[in-house]
């Protein structure tokens, strides 16, 4: 509704010229050991995306039909984003002792997108450089306790979504694993325990994802396998 108490809806539009969105990739890696007990993982990416998805808003009419009356206020499916990713990745394997395994990792991420010449979408670029975690670091750790009693542990860090306003978030999760036999494995797990819940991505209208509150849990799985 208007300020003058006219109702406005606004429509999206398809278009049959839409084009495929384009993308150049480019990745290396390199791994190596580092001694007997120590290995290591970088690689690096850069992507080039042309064509890709803008809403560009069009001239405003008034019709009568649905009722009541409204004025519509149009957007227009068109290719005028253009945009950048790069990013990179160091990851590890230390085995400490013959029962006991670390895995560290630690990887970053830049987006940048730009409206084309004629665009006048300004919210698309935005809303994507600020949806996806710039830094991302996880340790996770395996122990076998005894022959047959495994137990594994996990820290995360996960940055914020700065278009959504979601915080960032540190999360613990465990599991201790029991191989009864070679066919049955008892598994307790806890997730998410630093904390009641924490909110990993934000929908403010819903109307594409629905937005996702991790909350603390813990359960035991029975596995057989035959």
């Amino acid at each position: 509704m208007l300020s003058d108490g006219a109702l406005a809806a606004i429509s999206s539009f398809g278009n049959p010229n839409s084009k495929d969105e384009g993308l150049v990739a480019y990745e290396a890696g390199y791994r190596t050991m580092l001694g007997k007990t120590l290995s290591l993982d970088v690689a690096a990416y850069y992507n080039d995306y042309e064509h890709q998805d803008s809403e560009e808003p069009g001239a405003p009419f008034f019709e009568t039909t649905p009722a009541p009356p409204h004025l519509v206020m149009p957007t227009t499916e068109e290719n005028l984003n253009h945009g950048e990713t790069h990013g990179a990745e160091v990851s590890a394997k230390w085995k400490v002792t013959s029962r006991w395994t670390l895995d560290p990792s630690f990887d970053f991420e830049r987006i940048h997108f730009h409206p084309s010449a004629g665009s006048q979408d300004l919210e698309t670029g935005p809303a994507t450089e600020g949806s996806d975690p710039r830094q991302h670091a996880r340790l996770r750790s395996h122990v076998d306790l005894t022959r047959n009693i495994g137990w594994n542990a996990s820290a995360e860090f996960v940055d914020r979504l700065k278009a959504q306003n979601t915080p960032s978030y540190t999360r613990v999760d465990t599991n201790l694993i029991w191989r009864t036999t070679s066919h049955l494995t008892l598994g307790m797990y806890g997730q998410n325990l630093l904390r009641d819940h924490h909110l990993e991505f934000f929908d403010p209208d819903g109307s594409s994802t629905r937005s996702t509150l991790i909350r603390r849990s813990g359960y035991m799985k029975l596995t057989w396998r035959f």
